[in-house]
């Protein structure tokens, strides 16, 4: 019972760690991707949302990516892949870090001056913000579109492998 219970809280862990991490990369890419965006001089409005779409759509890809990579019945160590997510997850928020605190000021000297115009030209814009404020709900919203859907996956067959 001690090994299930144990197995359990793992896969839990692994869930949502893997959730974060996968929110926490998809959202690191959409922050390189929105800077990417200002340097060329692309319009305001494209600049705020092609990030968030794109954004969300990497995280579509990957989620469904995942779920059918790893909804097999195989025999993992849970403990072992928990510490490899949590590692990731680390990983990512390191790498979130070092791009905030070294590389926006980097880019903001180097290219003063599409920050100064994206920053004129974005003034007018709070309404378009608050709406992409939706779009992190709509991660939820395919996620559990997704985890429906595919009905038939490794904890409800039945099936369990026996591997020592």
């Amino acid at each position: 019972m001690k090994k299930n219970q144990t197995d359990f809280i793992n896969k839990l862990g692994i869930g949502a760690f893997a959730y974060i991490s996968i929110s926490e990369f998809c959202g690191l890419i959409e922050y390189l991707f929105e800077y990417v965006l200002i340097i060329a001089g692309t319009k305001p409005i494209t600049t705020i949302w092609l990030p968030e779409i794109m954004s969300l759509f990497l995280f579509t890809i990957i989620v469904v990516w995942g779920i059918k990579k790893y909804n097999r019945p195989i025999e993992i160590d849970t403990r072992k892949t928990l510490k490899s997510i949590i590692t990731i997850f680390f990983g990512i928020l390191i790498l979130q870090f070092l791009f905030s605190y070294f590389g926006t000021d980097f880019l903001m000297e180097k290219y003063s001056t599409e920050f100064e115009n994206y920053a004129k030209a974005n003034k007018g814009s709070l309404m378009l913000r608050g709406y992409l404020a939706f779009l992190p709900i709509l991660q939820f919203v395919i996620l559990g579109i997704i985890l429906l859907m595919n009905k038939k996956t490794v904890a409800n067959t039945g099936n369990r492998c026996t591997t020592p």
